[in-house]
């Protein structure tokens, strides 16, 4: 066979196989499904960066921020300054601070002692507290703060004395006694008092009060007030009137 005819018979072959063979069906394109139009583009944390940026924050009306600094609002409302936020004052050092400090406790006592002078008690009471919770703390820092503190103390208790004992000396005048003479006898002098049905010895108790002496031209009285022990006197003959605390006459 000559070459010529094997090239028409080899492709009349070929072309009988693939007539043979089964045709295999092919599957249909599938159309691309459609992107979500809500799902949020880009990949990662970073994915939903440009969607935050556009939203904004819309507070509801008489809404409290739980961030305000609460301390700032009251002492903005009060009119107050917080002490540790303040400047210090130019040119105002330790120094000068005791300096006034000291000055105005001068004046503090002298007031207190015209107070005492004038027996005006109450007014030397309220002065001295008021005074000595300012000065007591200060007392290491001078020597003068602590002299005049010392002063101030004593002071006080002079006011407080003075001041109770004219309220007992007031209470007993209020009991009207009056001493109308004194009769001697051989077991000790008697005290014949105004309104008594006879005249009284030592230790016998007239009008809430105890005699504890009898003298010549006058009688000892111990009287009892706010649990305190007080010895007053009536002179024969002397009037016994009321008076108010703090009256002198």
């Amino acid at each position: 066979m000559s070459p010529i005819r094997v090239i028409p018979l080899l492709s009349v072959f070929i072309a009988g196989v693939f007539a043979a063979e089964p045709s295999v069906p092919q599957p249909k394109p599938t159309q691309p499904e459609k992107a979500d139009p809500k799902a949020k583009k880009g990949i990662g944390p970073f994915s939903q960066l440009a969607e935050e940026e556009k939203w904004t924050f819309d507070p509801p009306v008489n809404r409290q921020d739980i961030f305000y600094d609460l301390e700032a609002m009251l002492e903005s409302q009060l009119g107050v300054e917080n002490p540790i936020n303040r400047p210090p004052t130019p040119g105002v050092g330790p120094g000068d601070e005791i300096e006034k400090l000291r000055e105005w406790a001068k004046g503090e006592l002298a007031r207190v002692e015209t107070f005492i002078f004038e027996r005006k008690w109450d007014d030397a009471l309220k002065a001295t507290e008021a005074d000595l919770k300012k000065l007591q703390p200060r007392t290491g820092d001078d020597s003068t703060i602590a002299q005049i503190t010392e002063k101030l103390k004593r002071y006080r208790a002079q006011a407080e004395e003075a001041k109770i004992f004219e309220e007992a000396q007031a209470k007993f005048d209020a009991l009207g006694l009056k001493v109308e003479g004194i009769l001697w006898s051989p077991a000790g002098s008697l005290a014949v008092i105004s309104g008594e049905p006879r005249a009284r010895a030592i230790n016998e108790r007239v009008k809430d009060c105890v005699i504890i002496n009898i003298d010549t031209n006058r009688v000892d009285f111990l009287f009892h007030y706010n649990r305190r022990r007080f010895e007053f006197q009536r002179y024969v003959g002397e009037e016994a009137t009321a008076k108010k605390p703090g009256q002198t006459n």
